[in-house]
C-alpha cells in the first residue's frame, strides 16, 4: 500500500464519517436478518435513488444518494435476509422438511454442490476475512438436517420457540406420538378406556416403525459416505442419537440433550453460515469482525506486557478501553541481582509508573464499571 493511501486509511479509521457509522449499523441489521429494522433505518437515514443526472432533491436531513445498482444490492440483501430468517425459524421450531425445501429452492448450492478444494492463496483484500467456524460441506449439512429431522420425529413433548422480541411462540409441528395425549385411567367408561388403549398402542407402534425406518435410512446413507473420517464421525453420532428411540419420553432420558433447543440452534447457525458462505457473503457482521480483531490485538499486547505509551503521544480523542481492577498492572518481576533492585528503586523515585495495555473486553466496553 502506498504511503499516501495508508495515511488516508488511517485518517478514515481515526475519524469515521457519519455515513461510515451508518453503513456499519446497516450491515449489522442486514446480517442478523433484522429486515424491518433495516428498512426503517434506511428511511431514517434518507437513503434514496439518484435521478438520471445524479441529482436529488434537498431534504431536512442529510440524505445518502444511492445509485440504482447499490439500491438493488441492498434490496437483494434484505430479501436474502428474509429468506434466511424464514429458514432459521423453521429449524428452530423443528420444521426441518420445510427448511430443506426452502434451501433447495432458493439456495440449492448449500446442500447439493460438492465441495471443491481451493488451495490458492486468497487475495490480499480478503486475507483477513472471517472463515465459517463450522463445516460448509453439503454432505455434512444434509446429514445434519436429516439427523435433526429424526430427532424431531422422536419428540414426544412439544418444544415451542418464541422469536426474540415476540410474546407469541411459533406454531410447533405435529408430533408422531404426543406423550400428553395418552389415555388417562378413570376417564370415561371401561369400554372407552379399552378403545383408547388400543388406539394408543397402535399409534405407538406406527410411530416406532416410522422412527426405525428413518434410523435405518440414516445408517444406510452414512455407510455410503466416501470419506472414512466422515463415515466414522457420523456412525458415532448416530450411535448416540439413535438411542432416543429406546425411551418412551426421550425428553426425560439420559439423552435429553439431543432434544434441547440448543441442538436446533446449533443446526440453524451452521445452515445460516453456509448460506452466507455460498453467497460469497461474510459469515459475521463487520462490527463483530472488528470487535474480534480489536480483542485479539489488545490481548496480544497485554500478554506481551507492552506498556502504555506516554499520553502526549496518543492520537486525539483516544482513551484506553475499560479494564478490571489490577489488570493493567505489569507482571511481578523477580530480582536476581542488587542492580535490578537499584534500577527498580530508581524508577519508583523518578515516578516512572508502568502500566500494561489492558485487554479489550467488549462487555466492559459496552457496560463499563460505574466507578471508572
Amino acid at each position: 500500500m502506498a504511503p499516501k493511501s495508508r495515511s488516508a486509511s488511517r485518517a478514515k479509521l481515526m475519524n469515521p464519517s457519519p455515513q461510515d457509522l451508518r453503513d456499519l449499523v446497516l450491515d449489522y441489521l442486514m446480517h442478523n436478518c433484522h429486515t424491518s429494522a433495516a428498512r426503517a433505518f434506511m428511511r431514517e437515514c434518507g437513503v434514496k435513488r439518484a435521478d438520471s443526472d445524479g441529482d436529488a432533491t434537498m431534504a431536512a436531513v442529510p440524505e445518502r444518494i444511492t445509485s440504482e445498482e447499490d439500491l438493488l444490492a441492498l434490496e437483494e440483501r434484505i430479501a436474502m435476509g428474509e429468506l434466511r430468517k424464514e429458514i432459521r425459524d423453521h429449524i428452530l421450531t423443528g420444521r426441518i422438511d420445510e427448511a430443506t425445501e426452502l434451501l433447495n429452492k432458493h439456495f440449492p448450492s448449500v446442500l447439493s454442490v460438492p465441495m471443491e478444494e481451493d488451495d490458492s492463496e486468497p487475495p490480499s483484500s480478503r486475507r483477513f476475512a472471517y472463515l465459517p467456524a463450522t463445516s460448509t460441506d453439503p454432505v455434512h449439512l444434509a446429514l445434519n438436517l436429516r439427523i435433526q429431522a429424526f430427532i424431531e420425529a422422536a419428540r414426544t413433548v412439544p418444544l415451542p420457540y418464541t422469536p426474540p422480541g415476540s410474546d407469541t411462540p411459533l406454531l410447533c409441528p405435529p408430533l408422531l406420538l404426543d406423550s400428553t395425549t395418552k389415555a388417562k385411567p378413570g376417564e370415561g367408561s371401561e369400554e372407552d378406556e379399552d378403545d383408547d388403549a388400543e388406539v394408543t398402542d397402535e399409534a405407538t407402534e406406527q410411530a416406532n416403525a416410522q422412527l426405525l425406518h428413518r434410523a435405518q435410512s440414516l445408517y444406510s446413507e452414512v455407510n455410503g459416505l466416501t470419506h472414512p473420517t466422515d463415515r466414522a464421525m457420523y456412525l458415532a453420532e448416530l450411535g448416540q442419537v439413535g438411542g432416543i428411540i429406546a425411551y418412551p419420553v426421550p425428553e426425560r432420558s439420559p439423552l435429553e440433550k439431543y432434544m434441547a433447543q440448543s441442538r436446533r440452534e446449533a443446526v440453524a447457525a451452521q445452515i445460516d453460515s453456509a448460506i452466507l458462505h455460498r453467497a460469497n457473503r461474510p459469515t459475521i457482521s463487520r462490527i463483530e469482525l472488528y470487535a474480534r480483531y480489536t480483542g485479539a490485538i489488545w490481548s496480544m499486547l497485554h500478554d506481551m506486557n507492552v506498556n502504555v505509551p506516554p499520553r502526549n503521544k496518543w492520537p486525539a480523542n483516544v482513551s484506553l478501553p475499560p479494564s478490571r481492577a489490577g489488570e493493567s498492572k505489569p507482571a511481578a518481576k523477580e530480582f536476581t541481582s542488587i542492580e535490578d533492585v537499584i534500577a527498580a528503586t530508581k524508577k519508583t523515585n523518578e515516578k516512572e509508573t508502568e502500566e500494561v495495555l489492558p485487554r479489550f473486553d467488549l462487555h466492559l466496553f459496552i457496560d463499563p464499571p460505574t466507578d471508572r
